[in-house]
């Protein structure tokens, strides 16, 4: 009931405005979207409304939706609305640069240096059962060469990387257990990388490394990535959400 109000006042705001001005917010939006989105920082809708929209807020859902269409049409990129805790932000995520054979993320030029520490991250924590805590992660990463304590030659401030920046940009979830002295932090990939890759490509990555060929030799993830997938079929194909 609540979304066919909103959905009614988006309509009656975007039809008091003339054509040239609609189309000038829809294509103000997909730039603004494109611009914030180089630093992989969620978007959130009242940033848009706030810098974009303005007074035109209550036209948020129409322009959204048209701003996604181009999006995918000009760019190939699709816009997702995250869920949870980050519910009313969203993210781009480029289709043209994931294809079937390809293990990693999208990433800028700038950030190339690091996309190999992140897919060892985000397979310690597939391959540990999709959590890990943080004193495990860092014990992983140690035979890496990588240490928390230490800046390291290419990554720089390893453990602001991991712990603030990918974390803010939802590669990774972090959440503190109640009642632990001193705090024991768990980790899981963030909502992010369910967008951007897939636990059977993570897992045929671990397999390369390994010189496995067949990915079922590790049953307990194999059969992890079989469950994600018939839950994925069961869903509908994800899109930008305009409620």
């Amino acid at each position: 009931m609540a979304s066919n109000k909103v959905e009614t006042l988006s309509q009656k705001s975007m039809s008091s405005l003339e054509a040239g001005e609609r189309e000038r917010l829809i294509n103000d939006v997909v730039k603004y979207l494109l611009i914030l989105d180089q630093k992989k920082i969620p978007i959130k809708k009242a940033d848009i409304n706030k810098h974009v929209l303005k007074e035109s807020s209550k036209a948020f859902p129409h322009v959204i939706r048209e701003a996604a269409k181009r999006l995918e049409h000009l760019f190939g990129i699709s816009l997702v609305e995250l869920e949870d805790k980050h519910k009313g932000s969203f993210i781009l995520v480029n289709n043209l640069e994931l294809d079937k054979d390809s293990y990693h993320l999208t990433w800028s030029e700038e950030e190339e240096c690091k996309q190999g520490l992140l897919i060892v991250v985000l397979s310690i924590i597939f391959m540990s059962g999709n959590v890990v805590t943080d004193s495990q992660l860092w014990s992983a990463l140690k035979k890496f060469g990588v240490d928390q304590d230490q800046t390291h030659e290419v990554f720089g401030n390893v453990k602001k990387l991991i712990t603030q920046e990918w974390a803010r940009q939802c590669y990774l979830e972090l959440t503190t257990l109640p009642n632990t002295d001193p705090p024991i932090v768990e980790v899981r990939w963030g909502q992010r990388v369910h967008q951007e890759t897939t636990k059977r490509k993570i897992l045929e990555y671990v397999s390369k490394i390994h010189g496995i060929e067949d990915v079922s030799h590790w049953r307990s993830q194999f059969a992890d990535v079989q469950k994600s997938e018939r839950a994925e079929g069961d869903q509908p194909t994800t899109s930008s959400q305009t409620t």
